[in-house]
């Protein structure tokens, strides 16, 4: 095409082909051969690469992140994993929802380049809240996972509060008792009752009673009577209660056994548990040689019995026996 145009050219130039000139006609021509030319030039020299991820920059731009990630993935094929890529890559899959290859992508990206594990932090602490918003907490998670790998500070406050809450709430107490005590420690005022009440809970489901104590204490003391967790804080507060206390009778603590069963007999509940925390502390005075304290122990389990159908209602009754007539 370029030699036709070219004689066409050489032709209307020379008078002796034409007889006469047209300036016109010619510059008209010159300017066509250029363009031609500089378009194969840039045909020729465009780098497909580059294509590839100038077309997903502009489908990502309109939302279009499916059609940008199949431009993205093309370009990585090309040219391999380069950081633009791979941040580009990242940041459609985490805008289409996609967190599994999200998170994929980052991880590989932040293997390669640490220096942009804040980037990618802010990047994927984004993709968190909009699944919390969407009340997508298993993706929320999934999406938090590598920040709370790098160091608890990479995640946002407010996120590790829904964080701790997904994994009690999966019955993963292991997971949100760390976060549930840096928040607490990290709290400028006093811990809320309710960070309070999730610490207490994470310990005892992790069969840290003793640990747990001062945490449901604490609650009872700080919340008021409308909070919806104050019944069950009292059942977990007493269950703990009788468990430590037990722990302590099975370490020769009498002390710290009757100071629990104080505490116990004071909330009042479990009430299941009422019979055998005051034979309990019954056997904790008489052990201290404190008899007749123990007498008021032994009749409150008769009390809560009076069907003697309880095994430790008889036990009480031996117990009065001897304290009236002496212990062999």
């Amino acid at each position: 095409m370029i030699r036709r145009i070219s004689a066409s050219v050489r032709a209307d130039a020379h008078p002796a082909a034409t007889g006469r000139r047209r300036p016109a006609t010619i510059r008209r021509r010159c300017a066509s051969v250029a363009s031609i030319i500089a378009c194969l030039g840039l045909w020729g020299c465009e780098d497909p690469v580059e294509r590839s991820v100038v077309r997903g920059d502009r489908y990502r731009a309109v939302d279009e992140t499916g059609k940008a990630v199949a431009e993205y993935l093309l370009a990585r094929r090309m040219r391999g994993d380069t950081e633009e890529l791979l941040l580009r890559l990242g940041h459609a899959y985490a805008a289409g929802g996609d967190v599994e290859e999200a998170v994929a992508v980052y991880e590989a990206l932040v293997e390669r380049e640490p220096r942009l594990r804040h980037q990618v932090a802010a990047s994927l602490a984004e993709v968190a809240w909009s699944a919390r918003e969407r009340g997508a907490s298993e993706n929320m998670a999934r999406a938090l996972q590598p920040l709370l790998d790098w160091g608890l500070g990479y995640v946002p406050s407010d996120l590790q509060l829904s964080l701790a809450a997904y994994y009690a709430g999966e019955g993963e107490y292991d997971r949100s008792l760390p976060i549930y005590l840096a928040l607490i420690s990290d709290a400028e005022n006093d811990p809320s009752p309710a960070a309070l009440y999730e610490v207490g809970l994470a310990f005892e489901q992790l069969g840290a009673c003793e640990r747990a104590l001062p945490f449901f204490g604490g609650f009872l003391e700080a919340a008021g009577r409308s909070d919806p967790n104050l019944d069950a804080a009292r059942f977990h507060f007493g269950s703990c209660l009788f468990a430590a206390a037990e722990a302590d009778r099975v370490a020769g603590r009498p002390s710290a056994v009757l100071e629990k069963l104080d505490r116990l007999v004071e909330v009042g509940v479990p009430r299941t548990l009422m019979v055998e925390a005051y034979f309990l502390r019954g056997e904790m005075l008489v052990s201290l040689d404190r008899a007749d304290e123990a007498r008021a122990s032994y009749e409150r389990v008769l009390e809560l019995n009076p069907t003697r159908t309880h095994a430790l209602a008889r036990r009480a009754e031996e117990r009065l026996r001897q304290i009236r007539f002496g212990f062999e």
